[in-house]
């Protein structure tokens, strides 16, 4: 892939989110790249390789439901996205009703796989389905 475009971007967040709505983890890690490193919180140690996103994505997905989420682009510059990302769900062990506010930047390989994904993100609980 010479450049990111935005195109690209929203199809990538798309299929993202469409993964996390139907709980696929395989379709989660298909969009990264082998040696992908995945920074949950920009404090912790990355995930680092497909596998390990694998692993993340189908522990998180079974803990899910009642899952909605919407996005917008934010930018596309060279091979960086950013976005922004909005969720609401149940835990099912709790039954709280969550909401996410998340901003995500994702950087790409030639592939157009994910190389490395870094998100930020706040909850409110609490919300009343």
């Amino acid at each position: 892939m010479n450049a990111l475009t935005r195109e690209y971007f929203q199809q990538w967040m798309e299929t993202y989110g469409r993964a996390s709505a139907e709980n696929d983890p395989q379709a989660s890690a298909n969009l990264f790249a082998q040696d992908a490193r995945y920074y949950e919180s920009p404090f912790d140690e990355p995930m680092v390789g497909r596998d390990a996103i694998y692993e993340y994505w189908s522990k998180g997905a079974q803990t899910l439901k009642e899952k909605a989420a919407s996005f917008e682009i934010l930018a596309v510059n060279g091979d960086t996205g950013i976005a922004r990302w909005q969720s609401k769900f149940t835990v099912i062990e709790s039954g709280k009703r969550l909401a996410l506010d998340c901003l995500f930047v994702v950087e790409f390989n030639n592939d157009g796989l994910c190389q490395t994904f870094r998100e930020w993100w706040h909850i409110q609980e609490n919300l009343v389905a």
